[in-house]
């Protein structure tokens, strides 16, 4: 069951393009610019952990977010429960399901080796 649903509040965290070696483009996530969006509804949906020649953790969450929100893209990470996670796949649109509709997006957190 997730938590409060549709109070909870996310951190959208934006990385401009900047020049990185050998004439490529990479992420400034040192310097993100932060948009907060509150009215979403975030659970943990999945974790497992690997024990080899190092220790893996990787955690999977679902985010809902309320409708008009603004569109997470797979170039963008979320800030949610202390963790700073990945967008796990392509998010899907949600003016596929209505104008009613939320996004909504896999997160992917991977801790370790």
């Amino acid at each position: 069951m997730p938590g409060p649903i549709g109070r909870q509040t996310i951190t959208i965290l934006l990385a401009a393009l900047v020049d990185g070696d050998y004439n490529t483009q990479v992420r400034d996530w040192d310097h993100p610019q932060r948009i907060p969006i509150s009215g979403c509804t975030v659970d943990y949906t999945s974790n497992s952990r690997v024990r080899q020649a190092g220790d893996q953790t990787t955690t999977r969450a679902q985010l809902l977010m309320p409708p008009r929100a603004m569109q997470i893209t797979t170039g963008m990470r979320v800030e949610w429960d202390g963790r700073t996670w990945d967008i796990d796949g392509v998010p899907a649109h949600a003016e596929a399901a209505g104008p009613l509709s939320g996004q909504v997006v896999n997160l992917l957190e991977v801790k370790g080796a």
